[in-house]
């Protein structure tokens, strides 16, 4: 593979070192990279599953952004890792090694035109948060307003879109060579990272996600959305106002008592569902470090990088899917994602039916002491790699959503029960599908051919009357081959008249035997001879072409 793929050469390598120093090495001897050698040592074997987790999450950190995602959203995925990589690969969502706040300074003047000094009364050199593509700080704009700033990293997106083009042929590569490839479906996954890092890596982007999700949750009192500051936003550099609050994950027990806990989860959930089944358009990255408790007992919807837009078609496929799981009708599921997945050869739609239907019924009743919504779209994405169904990839990035969800709403309301919540959301679903069948844009359109059809309508009529009172109205159906058609009438009768033709000779040589003529032939007389002999050759005629001729 090294010798085929040279500019993947130092990837690939890398990651091989990283597949077999933690404990992956099979996958490493699949692909041919490495081969098998004896662990003398035994140093990963003394190491704890902890502490191989945390090792292997830094490691990462140094591969580069688009391994750094990768991991982020297979941190979701509970069926591919164990838990403590799950925890160890969750640090990587908001840990990252800060860039010095002399780059930062040379970005913004580029970007924006204008130092710190000249765009704000206040700049904290601190960062808030450092993550692998943008890293955070706090500042004042000279009206008084508090926002923070967003940078990108330098050199980020060149480096994640060469890191994504590696990954894009090794994941082809990995579900064609080996059975974890084709149980997990790799491309899907990275097709998810390559999503992700392209919405995140434009914070020009970023500032129109986040003024859609206000403006689409403007109705939710308990939500709020950052929105940026207008003139004051680039690719690289995003400014936007300040939300204060820790986050959610970090509040007492005691201060949780004193806010409506119940409420506010519901409304968390109802947001989230209009997000995904109206709107089109829902916050994929709802880890615990972007949900705060904002002041007056509110939600912070925090970072709008990683947003995922649906169509419309896919839309509604989602959520009658939602809707199945919901319910616990795995058949009905199982239907669905074969609409909207891609099958592989030998796919085995009776045995995918069977197996989801098991997954959704082994749910539960929805609470999260039980199988969760999340963790039941990740099974059922399970269940359909592994027989041969690759769902779209904004499946993933879905059950990642619901994933991180879960995890802040288990902790303001243990006994929610989000799927009861999703039925409820029925027929909200039902009038919003009917609110698109008469949106102003489509009745704008009907219009428009109505008018033009009224409008050509007297000259059409006319011309069908002229030619209807001169006899020179045809109408033409090509709904079969009528030439073809005749001939094979026109062949019929033909065979028809020949075998007539046959009988009445026999029957006249049979009459002729009774005769007495002098000339004969073969002993009977001449004529009736050979009415026999040419019925007997027009009967061996007919009777080849309807046993050889008409069959080719």
């Amino acid at each position: 593979m090294l010798t085929t793929l040279p500019a993947d050469s130092v990837h690939y390598a890398k990651l091989s070192v990283l597949l077999w120093k933690h404990g992956r090495h099979d996958l490493a001897e699949q692909l041919g990279w490495t081969k098998k050698e004896n662990d003398a040592d035994g140093s990963c074997q003394s190491a704890t599953a902890r502490e191989a987790a945390e090792e292997c999450a830094r490691d990462i950190e140094q591969l580069g952004t688009a391994y750094i995602k990768l991991a982020q959203i297979a941190s979701t995925r509970q069926d591919m890792l164990p838990p403590e990589y799950v925890d160890a690969f969750g640090r990587l969502q908001d840990d990252v090694e800060p860039v010095s706040v002399e780059e930062l300074e040379a970005i913004l003047e580029e970007g924006l035109g204008a130092k710190p000094s000249v765009l704000f009364s206040r700049f904290d050199r601190s960062p808030l948060a450092s993550a692998s593509i943008g890293q955070v700080h706090r500042a004042a704009l000279h009206d008084g307003r508090e926002v923070v700033v967003k940078f990108r990293r330098p050199g980020i997106a060149q480096q994640a879109t060469e890191q994504l083009g590696s990954l894009k042929r090794l994941a082809a590569m990995v579900d064609d060579k080996t059975e974890i490839g084709k149980q997990f479906r790799f491309r899907s996954l990275v097709g998810a990272v390559e999503y992700a890092l392209k919405s995140e890596l434009d914070y020009c982007q970023e500032a129109n996600h986040l003024q859609h999700l206000a403006e689409n949750l403007k109705a939710f009192d308990r939500i709020r959305v950052p929105l940026p500051v207008s003139q004051m936003v680039c690719s690289e550099v995003l400014v936007m106002e300040y939300l204060s609050g820790p986050a959610i994950k970090d509040v007492s027990g005691v201060v949780l008592n004193e806010v409506d806990t119940t409420a506010l989860a519901d409304e968390l959930v109802r947001a989230y569902l209009q997000q995904i089944l109206i709107d089109g358009l829902f916050h994929a990255d709802p880890h615990p470090g972007n949900l705060i408790l904002h002041e007056g007992g509110k939600i912070g919807l925090l970072d709008g990088g990683m947003v995922v837009s649906l169509p419309p078609m896919l839309r509604r496929e989602i959520a009658a899917l939602l809707l199945a799981f919901s319910a616990g009708e795995g058949e009905r599921a199982a239907a669905i994602a074969n609409r909207i997945g891609q099958t592989d050869v030998g796919f085995d739609a009776q045995a995918f039916r069977t197996a989801a239907s098991r997954v959704v019924a082994s749910a539960g009743d929805g609470k999260f002491d039980s199988m969760s919504l999340g963790r039941t779209q990740v099974e059922f994405l399970n269940v359909a790699g592994s027989h041969g169904l690759v769902l779209p990839f904004e499946m993933i990035l879905l059950s990642k959503a619901f994933l991180q969800l879960e995890t802040t709403l288990a902790q303001l309301n243990p006994d929610l029960d989000a799927k009861a919540i999703i039925r409820g959301y029925t027929l909200e679903l039902l009038a919003d599908r009917a609110k698109e069948q008469l949106s102003v844009s489509q009745i704008a359109a009907a219009a428009l051919d109505s008018a033009a059809l009224a409008s050509n309508l007297p000259a059409r009529m006319n011309e069908f009357t002229r030619l209807l009172a001169e006899n020179q109205l045809r109408v033409d159906v090509d709904a079969i081959d009528e030439a073809a058609l005749l001939a094979g009438l026109g062949k019929i009768a033909n065979r028809i008249t020949s075998g007539l033709i046959v009988a009445a000779m026999i029957v006249g040589a049979s009459l002729i035997m009774r005769m007495q003529t002098g000339t004969q032939l073969f002993g009977y007389p001449v004529l009736a001879t050979i009415f026999f002999l040419l019925a007997a050759a027009i009967g061996l005629v007919l009777l080849y072409k309807a046993m050889f001729a008409d069959e080719r």
